[in-house]
């Protein structure tokens, strides 16, 4: 009995996606995990809009969202189940491109094609050195003087300070290098539900990729706002609303919470940062929550909404 082929669906091809293969297919090899990246990464330099975004990581610039992809297109079996990054068949990708992106990816391969492994990455950290903060392999790549531009890239150890961001509108790596830049060392979570159709911002992801960057993660859900009140929220007035009734509720009642987070600043001389998913601080609770710690008697340090 002959058995019939199982149908994969036919779930779109994001356009990111696409980019990244047709590198593969301009490439026209298996190229390792490291190099990828570089590529990738490289590739983005000469993008008007980059398809990928990178952060400062253990081998230089680095894509989450990227090796996520690659998770992704294996299972979907347009790659191969490989240690490296290998195309699962002869597609045209590059077809799919607009012209811009096309001559970006012909640009990069014309330029680095057989540039790879150490070369590759001596490259990108001497041209790109703040990508290259937080590498294992540093000295083993560059020289000693090379070496001292990467740690003048690194953003200095500053004075305690207290800021919000928000992610709404970040891809996970944007929002890391905002965090990197301002030298904040925690992240305090203060959404009730911290779960978000974004990759990259529900909890267990968010913690996991700022500890791999040295930035420690807290969750506050008692500063959270239910669900439930934040729905018919339509003007500024709704927004004041809601925030005047946090403010006369939640935050006097969970007043040890605020104190806790000023007691890192203070004993730790930390640079914290409040976060939840709106990009204006004034359309989200963390405003409250940061104008009620800066009124406190005792807090001599800045604010800042990122």
């Amino acid at each position: 009995m002959i058995r019939p082929q199982a149908i994969l669906p036919a779930t779109p091809v994001f356009y990111r996606q696409k980019v990244l293969l047709a590198l593969l297919e301009t490439l026209n090899r298996q190229v390792p995990r490291t190099d990828l990246q570089k590529y990738l990464f490289l590739l983005s330099r000469e993008q008007q809009s980059p398809s990928y975004h990178f952060v400062p990581y253990r081998f230089g610039c680095y894509s989450f969202h990227a090796e996520v992809d690659k998770h992704n297109l294996t299972r979907r079996e347009l790659l191969k189940p490989h240690a490296k990054w290998v195309l699962n068949s002869g597609a045209r990708y590059v077809d799919a491109l607009s012209p811009a992106d096309r001559c970006a990816i012909e640009a990069v391969v014309d330029r680095f094609r057989r540039v790879q492994g150490r070369d590759l990455l001596r490259h990108v950290y001497r041209t790109y050195p703040y990508f290259a903060i937080n590498s294992n392999v540093l000295d083993d790549v560059l020289d000693p003087r090379e070496s001292a531009r990467v740690e003048a890239s690194r953003p200095p150890r500053r004075q305690p300070h207290l800021f919000t961001i928000g992610y709404e509108g970040k891809s996970l790596e944007q929002f890391l290098n905002v965090l990197i830049r301002e030298s904040v060392s925690v992240l305090c979570d203060v959404r009730r539900n911290p779960i978000s159709r974004k990759y990259g911002f529900s909890k267990r992801t968010l913690m996991n990729a700022c500890n791999w960057l040295g930035i420690d993660y807290v969750h506050k859900p008692e500063l959270g706002v239910d669900s439930q009140s934040r729905k018919n929220l339509h003007s500024p007035a709704d927004y004041q609303s809601l925030f005047r009734h946090y403010c006369q509720t939640t935050l006097v009642e969970l007043h040890e919470s605020l104190n806790s987070i000023a007691l890192i600043l203070q004993r730790d001389h930390s640079r914290i940062a409040l976060t939840c998913f709106e990009a204006d601080a004034d359309h989200c609770h963390r405003g409250c929550i940061a104008n009620a710690i800066r009124a406190r008697p005792d807090f001599p340090y800045g604010v800042t909404h990122l």
